[in-house]
């Protein structure tokens, strides 16, 4: 008996708080977050131009950068972001490695920029989770305004912060490993003994949208992030996600073109590092577009 009342009780307050939105969208005003209590969270994923190899500092790197332009509006709801990127990571290893991050994580959005290290580094096998409760939880989160307000009183008194460790010393930092709390995520890389081909770039807009998928299903909107320079690789790997975000209809932070506009041809010391991995000031521009696009999915 106690727990059917438990059980009604929630679907009172889910009522009441759908019509409350549902009025306050009738007559013109702006809803509340959907998320209270805590700041939205942004997961960024990726390798080293998410990381933010060779800056003197990672803050500097763009998930940080985003995080400081985005809360300097105090028009726009706080985000909280997380860099989660590793240098070499592929995206085989993200499709196998990226539902116990969102499982831990619980982002509201995830941005993903992968791809260019998946011509010189080993595919790993996966399969991807389609347990039935991950489904279903992800179905409430984007939905449930009950399931919302208690995930984010959560979150407000979780004093986790991410560490990603990048032991570049050992043997140029093929292993590494991010921690959460007590929770641990093996990140890392194995060179191919031989470069791919194109091929390598089919399969890549396999997984991107296999990526995509998983991100959905744990209750995310996924944003896909081309690569600043269109040089070597990073050009093939941008067309790839440029392509496969068209056709899943997932939104595309673009920055390369703009920063074309400033750097028609490389070397551009500014902008980027000599091996094409941008610099402070390369960052700032994907954060810039970044907040363009974040600004159309975290109301």
């Amino acid at each position: 008996m106690i727990a059917f009342g438990g059980i009604v009780a929630v679907v009172l307050l889910e009522l009441a708080l759908q019509a409350g939105a549902v009025a306050l969208r009738a007559v013109g005003a702006p809803p509340p977050a959907a998320w209270i209590g805590a700041n939205h969270r942004v997961l960024c994923v990726g390798d080293s131009n998410t990381f933010g190899l060779y800056l003197r500092d990672r803050a500097q790197a763009y998930p940080q950068q985003l995080e400081r332009l985005w809360n300097a509006d105090g028009s726009r709801p706080p985000i909280e972001v997380l860099n989660l990127g590793y240098p070499g990571t592929n995206s085989s290893k993200l499709i196998r490695d990226l539902p116990d991050m969102l499982r831990t994580l619980r982002p509201e959005v995830v941005l993903v920029k992968v791809g260019s290290n998946d011509f010189w580094t080993v595919p790993v096998p996966s399969e991807e989770s389609s347990a039935l409760a991950d489904r279903i939880l992800g179905i409430l989160r984007q939905h449930s305004r009950v399931v919302q307000l208690v995930h984010m009183l959560r979150r407000s008194f979780d004093q986790r912060r991410l560490q990603v460790e990048y032991p570049v010393a050992d043997d140029g930092g093929s292993t590494g490993i991010a921690r959460f709390g007590e929770a641990e995520f093996p990140l890392g890389w194995e060179a191919a003994p031989v470069r791919r081909g194109a091929e390598t770039y089919v399969e890549l807009g396999r997984n991107l949208a296999r990526i995509a998928a998983i991100v959905r299903h744990h209750g995310a909107t996924p944003v896909f992030v081309t690569y600043a320079s269109g040089m070597w690789n990073y050009g093939d790997a941008s067309r790839a996600m440029r392509r496969v975000a068209a056709a899943q209809e997932v939104p595309l932070v673009d920055p390369a073109p703009r920063l074309a506009l400033v750097c028609p041809r490389e070397p551009c010391p500014r902008w980027f590092y000599r091996d094409h991995h941008p610099t402070a000031a390369g960052y700032e521009v994907i954060a810039q577009e970044a907040a363009g696009v974040l600004s159309a999915e975290i109301q």
